[in-house]
């Protein structure tokens, strides 16, 4: 796999291949908590992941990327 995954690449991977992206090559923006969730923010190359963590069940329950909106 080259350096840079596009957006679309990005969309086509197995879930696990994109956590593994997220997380060794984005940079960690932010995090937010709503009850018992933390959802945090990743930057990765030219879109952003979102990953929501139930952490009192202690798993990842969802993950969603996204282009910058205007």
């Amino acid at each position: 796999m080259s350096d840079k995954v596009s957006f679309y690449e990005f969309s086509q991977l197995p879930q696990e291949e994109q956590y593994e992206l997220a997380f060794t090559k984005g940079e960690f923006i932010d995090v937010s908590e709503k009850d018992n969730v933390r959802f945090a923010l990743y930057k990765l190359y030219d879109f952003y992941v979102e990953v929501v963590y139930d952490f009192v069940n202690n798993k990842i329950v969802n993950l969603t990327s996204f282009l910058k909106s205007n």
